[in-house]
């Protein structure tokens, strides 16, 4: 009865308390294990809560000056000829720098086609100044001709009309004699034979009358085109002269082609100083190839950097940037500090940065230039062209803003939808 009193799984309990009881040992280093367990977690949030992660992307780029470098290349192929410039040599605007010859040779010819069509056009410049200066020479000469014309005109019509007075007096006197001996031949006193000689001095007079009119006609149109042509002269003239210039000037053009196709001078479009100036006197260039690079004077140099589009969108003027150059090992020299002073406005394709800047990059990327805080490496100075690598702070975000980003952009997303 006394049994029913208590559960049974007690009174079983009891019967096997002569087994003894159960303890589960402790260590001697579980207290500090959990103490240092609580620093570890402490550790953890407070790193959350006050570490930062920085975001940066790498670039890579070569140090230019700030006003550019300009490539200058061949023209046109040929054999490079000649050079006027070396290495580091400082030139001026318009200055000649390289001469490229493209001289054809013909197997027909002694010389080239080139130096034949020259020595042609030479020829042809020659006749035409000889005839240019004669021309000249012959100026006054032909108008004092046509002055001579005027006067001997003029002499003429002088001598014509005192003729015609003289003739035509005699023209007179011829008719009036024959109008008195008239009634002679009809009273029979005039023989006919004696008759037709009046007659014909008659007619004789009056003929040399017309003649010498004639001939006061002919000297007045000699006058009107004598006193015309010295009118013209000075217009016929010019344009003479307008011819032989208008010849001479198209076989300037001429000339100034072919020695053009034959020599052709690079010049310097702008001052600065050479650079890697490239071949050697004789070597044949293709149109297009490198010849040399112009580097303005005293210019500071920017480091020009490729970036992607990835992280064009967070970085701006003044962005912290980290170089390092390829000729100074940052493990010796260290990094060289700088900050972004423009950001292109497009990007540009990998093969026109290629065709730029020689660098192969694998995507679309932005141009950014950036200032140097020092433009030499202790005593080394930079020099323009050289390689480098950037690295640039994007973004700089606490742990836990990094942790909770996912969350962030979860919720952003629900709340777009």
């Amino acid at each position: 009865m006394r049994e029913d009193l208590f559960r049974r799984e007690m009174l079983d309990a009891r019967k096997q308390r002569w087994l003894g009881s159960i303890r589960l040992p402790v260590s001697s280093m579980g207290w500090p294990m959990a103490a240092l367990a609580g620093l570890a977690l402490i550790a953890a949030i407070a790193l959350l809560g006050w570490g930062h992660y920085t975001r940066s992307e790498r670039a890579v780029g070569l140090l230019m000056p700030s006003g550019g470098l300009l490539a200058l290349a061949a023209p046109a192929s040929g054999t490079l000829l000649r050079s006027h410039v070396s290495e580091g040599q400082a030139v001026v605007r318009g200055q000649t720098l390289l001469e490229i010859s493209s001289e054809l040779d013909s197997p027909t010819l002694r010389a080239g086609i080139g130096q034949t069509v020259g020595a042609e056009l030479a020829a042809q410049r020659q006749r035409l100044r000889a005839e240019r200066d004669a021309l000249e020479r012959g100026r006054e000469r032909e108008a004092a001709q046509l002055r001579q014309r005027i006067d001997t005109a003029q002499a003429r019509i002088g001598l014509a009309e005192t003729q015609l007075r003289l003739r035509d007096q005699q023209a007179k006197q011829a008719q009036a004699l024959a109008e008195r001996v008239r009634p002679l031949r009809g009273d029979k006193l005039l023989s006919e034979v004696q008759w037709q000689q009046y007659e014909t001095d008659r007619i004789d007079a009056q003929t040399r009358v017309q003649d010498a009119r004639r001939e006061r006609l002919d000297a007045a149109r000699e006058l009107a085109e004598a006193q015309a042509a010295l009118q013209q002269w000075p217009e016929q003239w010019a344009q003479r002269r307008d011819r032989i210039e208008r010849e001479l000037a198209d076989i300037a053009q001429d000339d100034a082609r072919n020695e053009g196709r034959r020599r052709i001078a690079v010049l310097a479009p702008r001052a600065g100083r050479v650079s890697a100036l490239a071949g050697s006197e004789g070597q044949t260039v293709a149109a297009g190839q490198r010849l040399l690079t112009l580097l303005p004077e005293a210019a500071p140099l920017q480091a020009e950097l490729w970036l992607p589009d990835r992280a064009i969108g967070l970085i701006a003027p003044g962005t912290p940037v980290a170089l390092r150059l390829a000729a100074f090992p940052y493990q010796t020299h260290g990094l060289q500090r700088g900050r972004v002073a423009q950001i292109a406005r497009g990007a540009l394709s990998p093969e026109e940065i290629r065709a730029r800047t020689g660098l192969s990059v694998a995507e679309p990327s932005w141009r950014v230039l950036v200032d140097l805080d020092r433009q030499s490496v202790g005593r080394h100075p930079l020099r323009a062209q050289m390689r480098v690598e950037a690295d640039l702070r994007l973004e700089r975000r606490r742990l836990y803003e990094f942790a909770l980003a996912p969350l962030a952009m979860g919720d952003a997303k629900a709340e777009s939808r």
